[in-house]
């Protein structure tokens, strides 16, 4: 519904139309015009409501176009430091990334060199057990020709007393021939057994040797087979390890710069917000401004 509203401008008594919610700001503007233009009327020897008119249009014009000047100030301000906050943030970002690809590098250069190591201690301990299976070999072929020296030792010995014995046969035979076959059958009786004792002696020896050669060879076998078993396994362990830890590396790495992404997203959004809402801010003020020029220089043309 239409109001009619009475204002005084410079003396001059108005009744201008106006709706209802709009009423009271109506009569602000005017307040503030009337004051305007009584300022600028003070200032000159004669008044003219035309001249004073045009003075303070020309007033508020310059005032308007400070304000636009000032806003254009402030968004190039806010621009500027929007871009260098974004320019802060990329360099930032950068310099995050490389160090945390310097630090993969420098862990998987660590394990490198760690799987290295596992690696020439293995090939040490084959070392060592290859010289403790020569040093078996050694001590066996040792003990086979202690057995062949102690077996000619017993030759020797045996065709010694063999020897002896047919001398004093000899020097009975003319005495005793009947003792002399006896003592004969006896000693042949004795050699077969002797002969088969130390055959069977023998024989129990070399078997006994053989078992306990290839028991060894099987020990060590059964044991070098369990160290390249634990060997192998212990490999596979550091291996594994070191995927997961690679892996688990990877998806840290990631999570950071999605979550790096994320914020660096909401702050993009929130400074256009801000910025955008100091824009429609100064846009209002620019509009509330140009309302107030065009109401006035409607009233003055009314005038």
């Amino acid at each position: 519904m239409a109001t009619i509203v009475d204002v005084t401008i410079l003396g001059n008594h108005y009744k201008l139309k106006s709706s209802d919610n709009e009423a009271g700001q109506l009569e602000e503007l005017a307040a503030r015009l009337d004051a305007r233009m009584q300022e600028t009327a003070s200032h000159l020897k004669r008044v003219n409501p035309l001249n004073v008119s045009i003075l303070t249009a020309l007033q508020l014009a310059e005032e308007l176009a400070k304000s636009h000047e000032e806003a254009r100030s402030a968004y190039a301000k806010l621009q500027k430091q929007y871009n260098d906050e974004l320019a802060k943030l990329g360099r930032q970002q950068a310099e995050e990334l490389a160090q945390c690809k310097n630090e993969a590098a420098e862990q998987a250069k660590k394990q490198a060199e760690e799987l290295a190591q596992c690696r020439q201690d293995w090939s040490e301990r084959c070392r060592r057990q290859e010289e403790a299976l020569a040093k078996c070999r050694q001590e066996l072929a040792d003990a086979d020709r202690r057995h062949a020296e102690a077996l000619s030792e017993q030759k020797a010995a045996k065709e010694q007393e063999n020897n002896k014995h047919a001398e004093e046969l000899a020097k009975l035979a003319v005495r005793q021939k009947d003792v002399l076959a006896q003592l004969n059958r006896q000693h042949d009786t004795l050699v077969d057994e002797l002969r088969q004792t130390h055959s069977r002696e023998l024989a129990g020896m070399q078997q006994q040797h053989s078992r306990e050669m290839t028991d060894m060879q099987q020990e060590h076998a059964a044991e070098l087979a369990g160290m390249r078993q634990e060997h192998a396994a212990e490999l596979e362990d550091m291996r594994q390890k070191h995927s997961q830890e690679l892996e688990d590396m990877r998806q840290k790495h990631n999570q950071e710069l999605a979550d790096m992404q994320q914020k660096y997203s909401q702050e993009l959004a929130k400074a256009q917000q801000e910025q955008s809402g100091r824009y429609e801010a100064l846009q209002a003020e620019h509009a509330s401004l140009k309302k107030d020029y065009d109401e006035l220089m409607e009233l003055l043309e009314e005038s």
